[in-house]
């Protein structure tokens, strides 16, 4: 089997994992939703990844990858219902057509700010992810498949897959402005808070 293909079944794995979460009714789920082909673009999408002699099982691969992009809404106050549709702020929006584009007020930045969806996506990064992965539409599958981008072009994939936490969040601390030394000025939370979600989760550190 090929690395590529490895690596597609266990980012798949990951993405299976935070769907079936959210279809088991759980209490920090949002409303369930199916889409079909969950990366049916693996192989573009992480021909980057090259480590394939990790000890961690391509299975709890997965679980990391999943339980640290399940930390990362817990970061970002969305990990409650309807975190794919909330906008910064907390409004709501219900078409997934896409990206809601809505430029919110915020005063602890003073200025404004377009972030939506679970991983609080702005408008401007979210249109160069969805042109280099031809995502439809901004549905939770889409949501979650940019996500997974993010990280992994801020060099965090291989780190969050195989469970070394505190590099990962390092390493993606400029595209999630909650995470610890994120430096935008916002509330930013602490790294043993989040590797408690991250471990409740299902993740494991390395």
């Amino acid at each position: 089997m090929t690395k590529l293909v490895i690596v597609g079944a266990v980012v798949a794995a990951a993405l299976l994992i935070l769907m079936r979460s959210e279809q088991g009714g759980a209490d920090d789920g949002d409303t369930a939703y199916e889409e079909p082909g969950l990366l049916d673009q693996a192989d573009a999408l992480f021909q980057e990844f090259t480590d394939m002699n990790s000890s961690v099982s391509p299975e709890q691969q997965g679980r990391n990858l999943a339980a640290f992009m399940k930390m990362i809404r817990v970061s970002e106050g969305t990990a409650g219902p309807d975190g794919y549709r909330t906008i910064v702020g907390g409004s709501l929006f219900d078409d997934y057509s896409d990206h809601p584009r809505q430029k919110i007020w915020i005063p602890s930045i003073n200025d404004y700010s377009s972030a939506a969806g679970a991983f609080q996506i702005i408008r401007r990064t979210w249109d160069g992810v969805q042109g280099k992965l031809g995502l439809p539409d901004f549905s939770p599958a889409s949501q979650d498949q940019a996500c997974v981008e993010l990280i992994r072009q801020r060099g965090g994939l291989r780190l969050a897959m195989n469970g070394e936490f505190a590099a990962a969040v390092e390493k993606c601390r400029k595209e999630w402005a909650s995470l610890p030394g994120a430096g935008y000025g916002q509330r930013e939370n602490s790294l043993a808070k989040l590797q408690t979600a991250y471990l409740n989760a299902g993740g494991q550190l390395a």
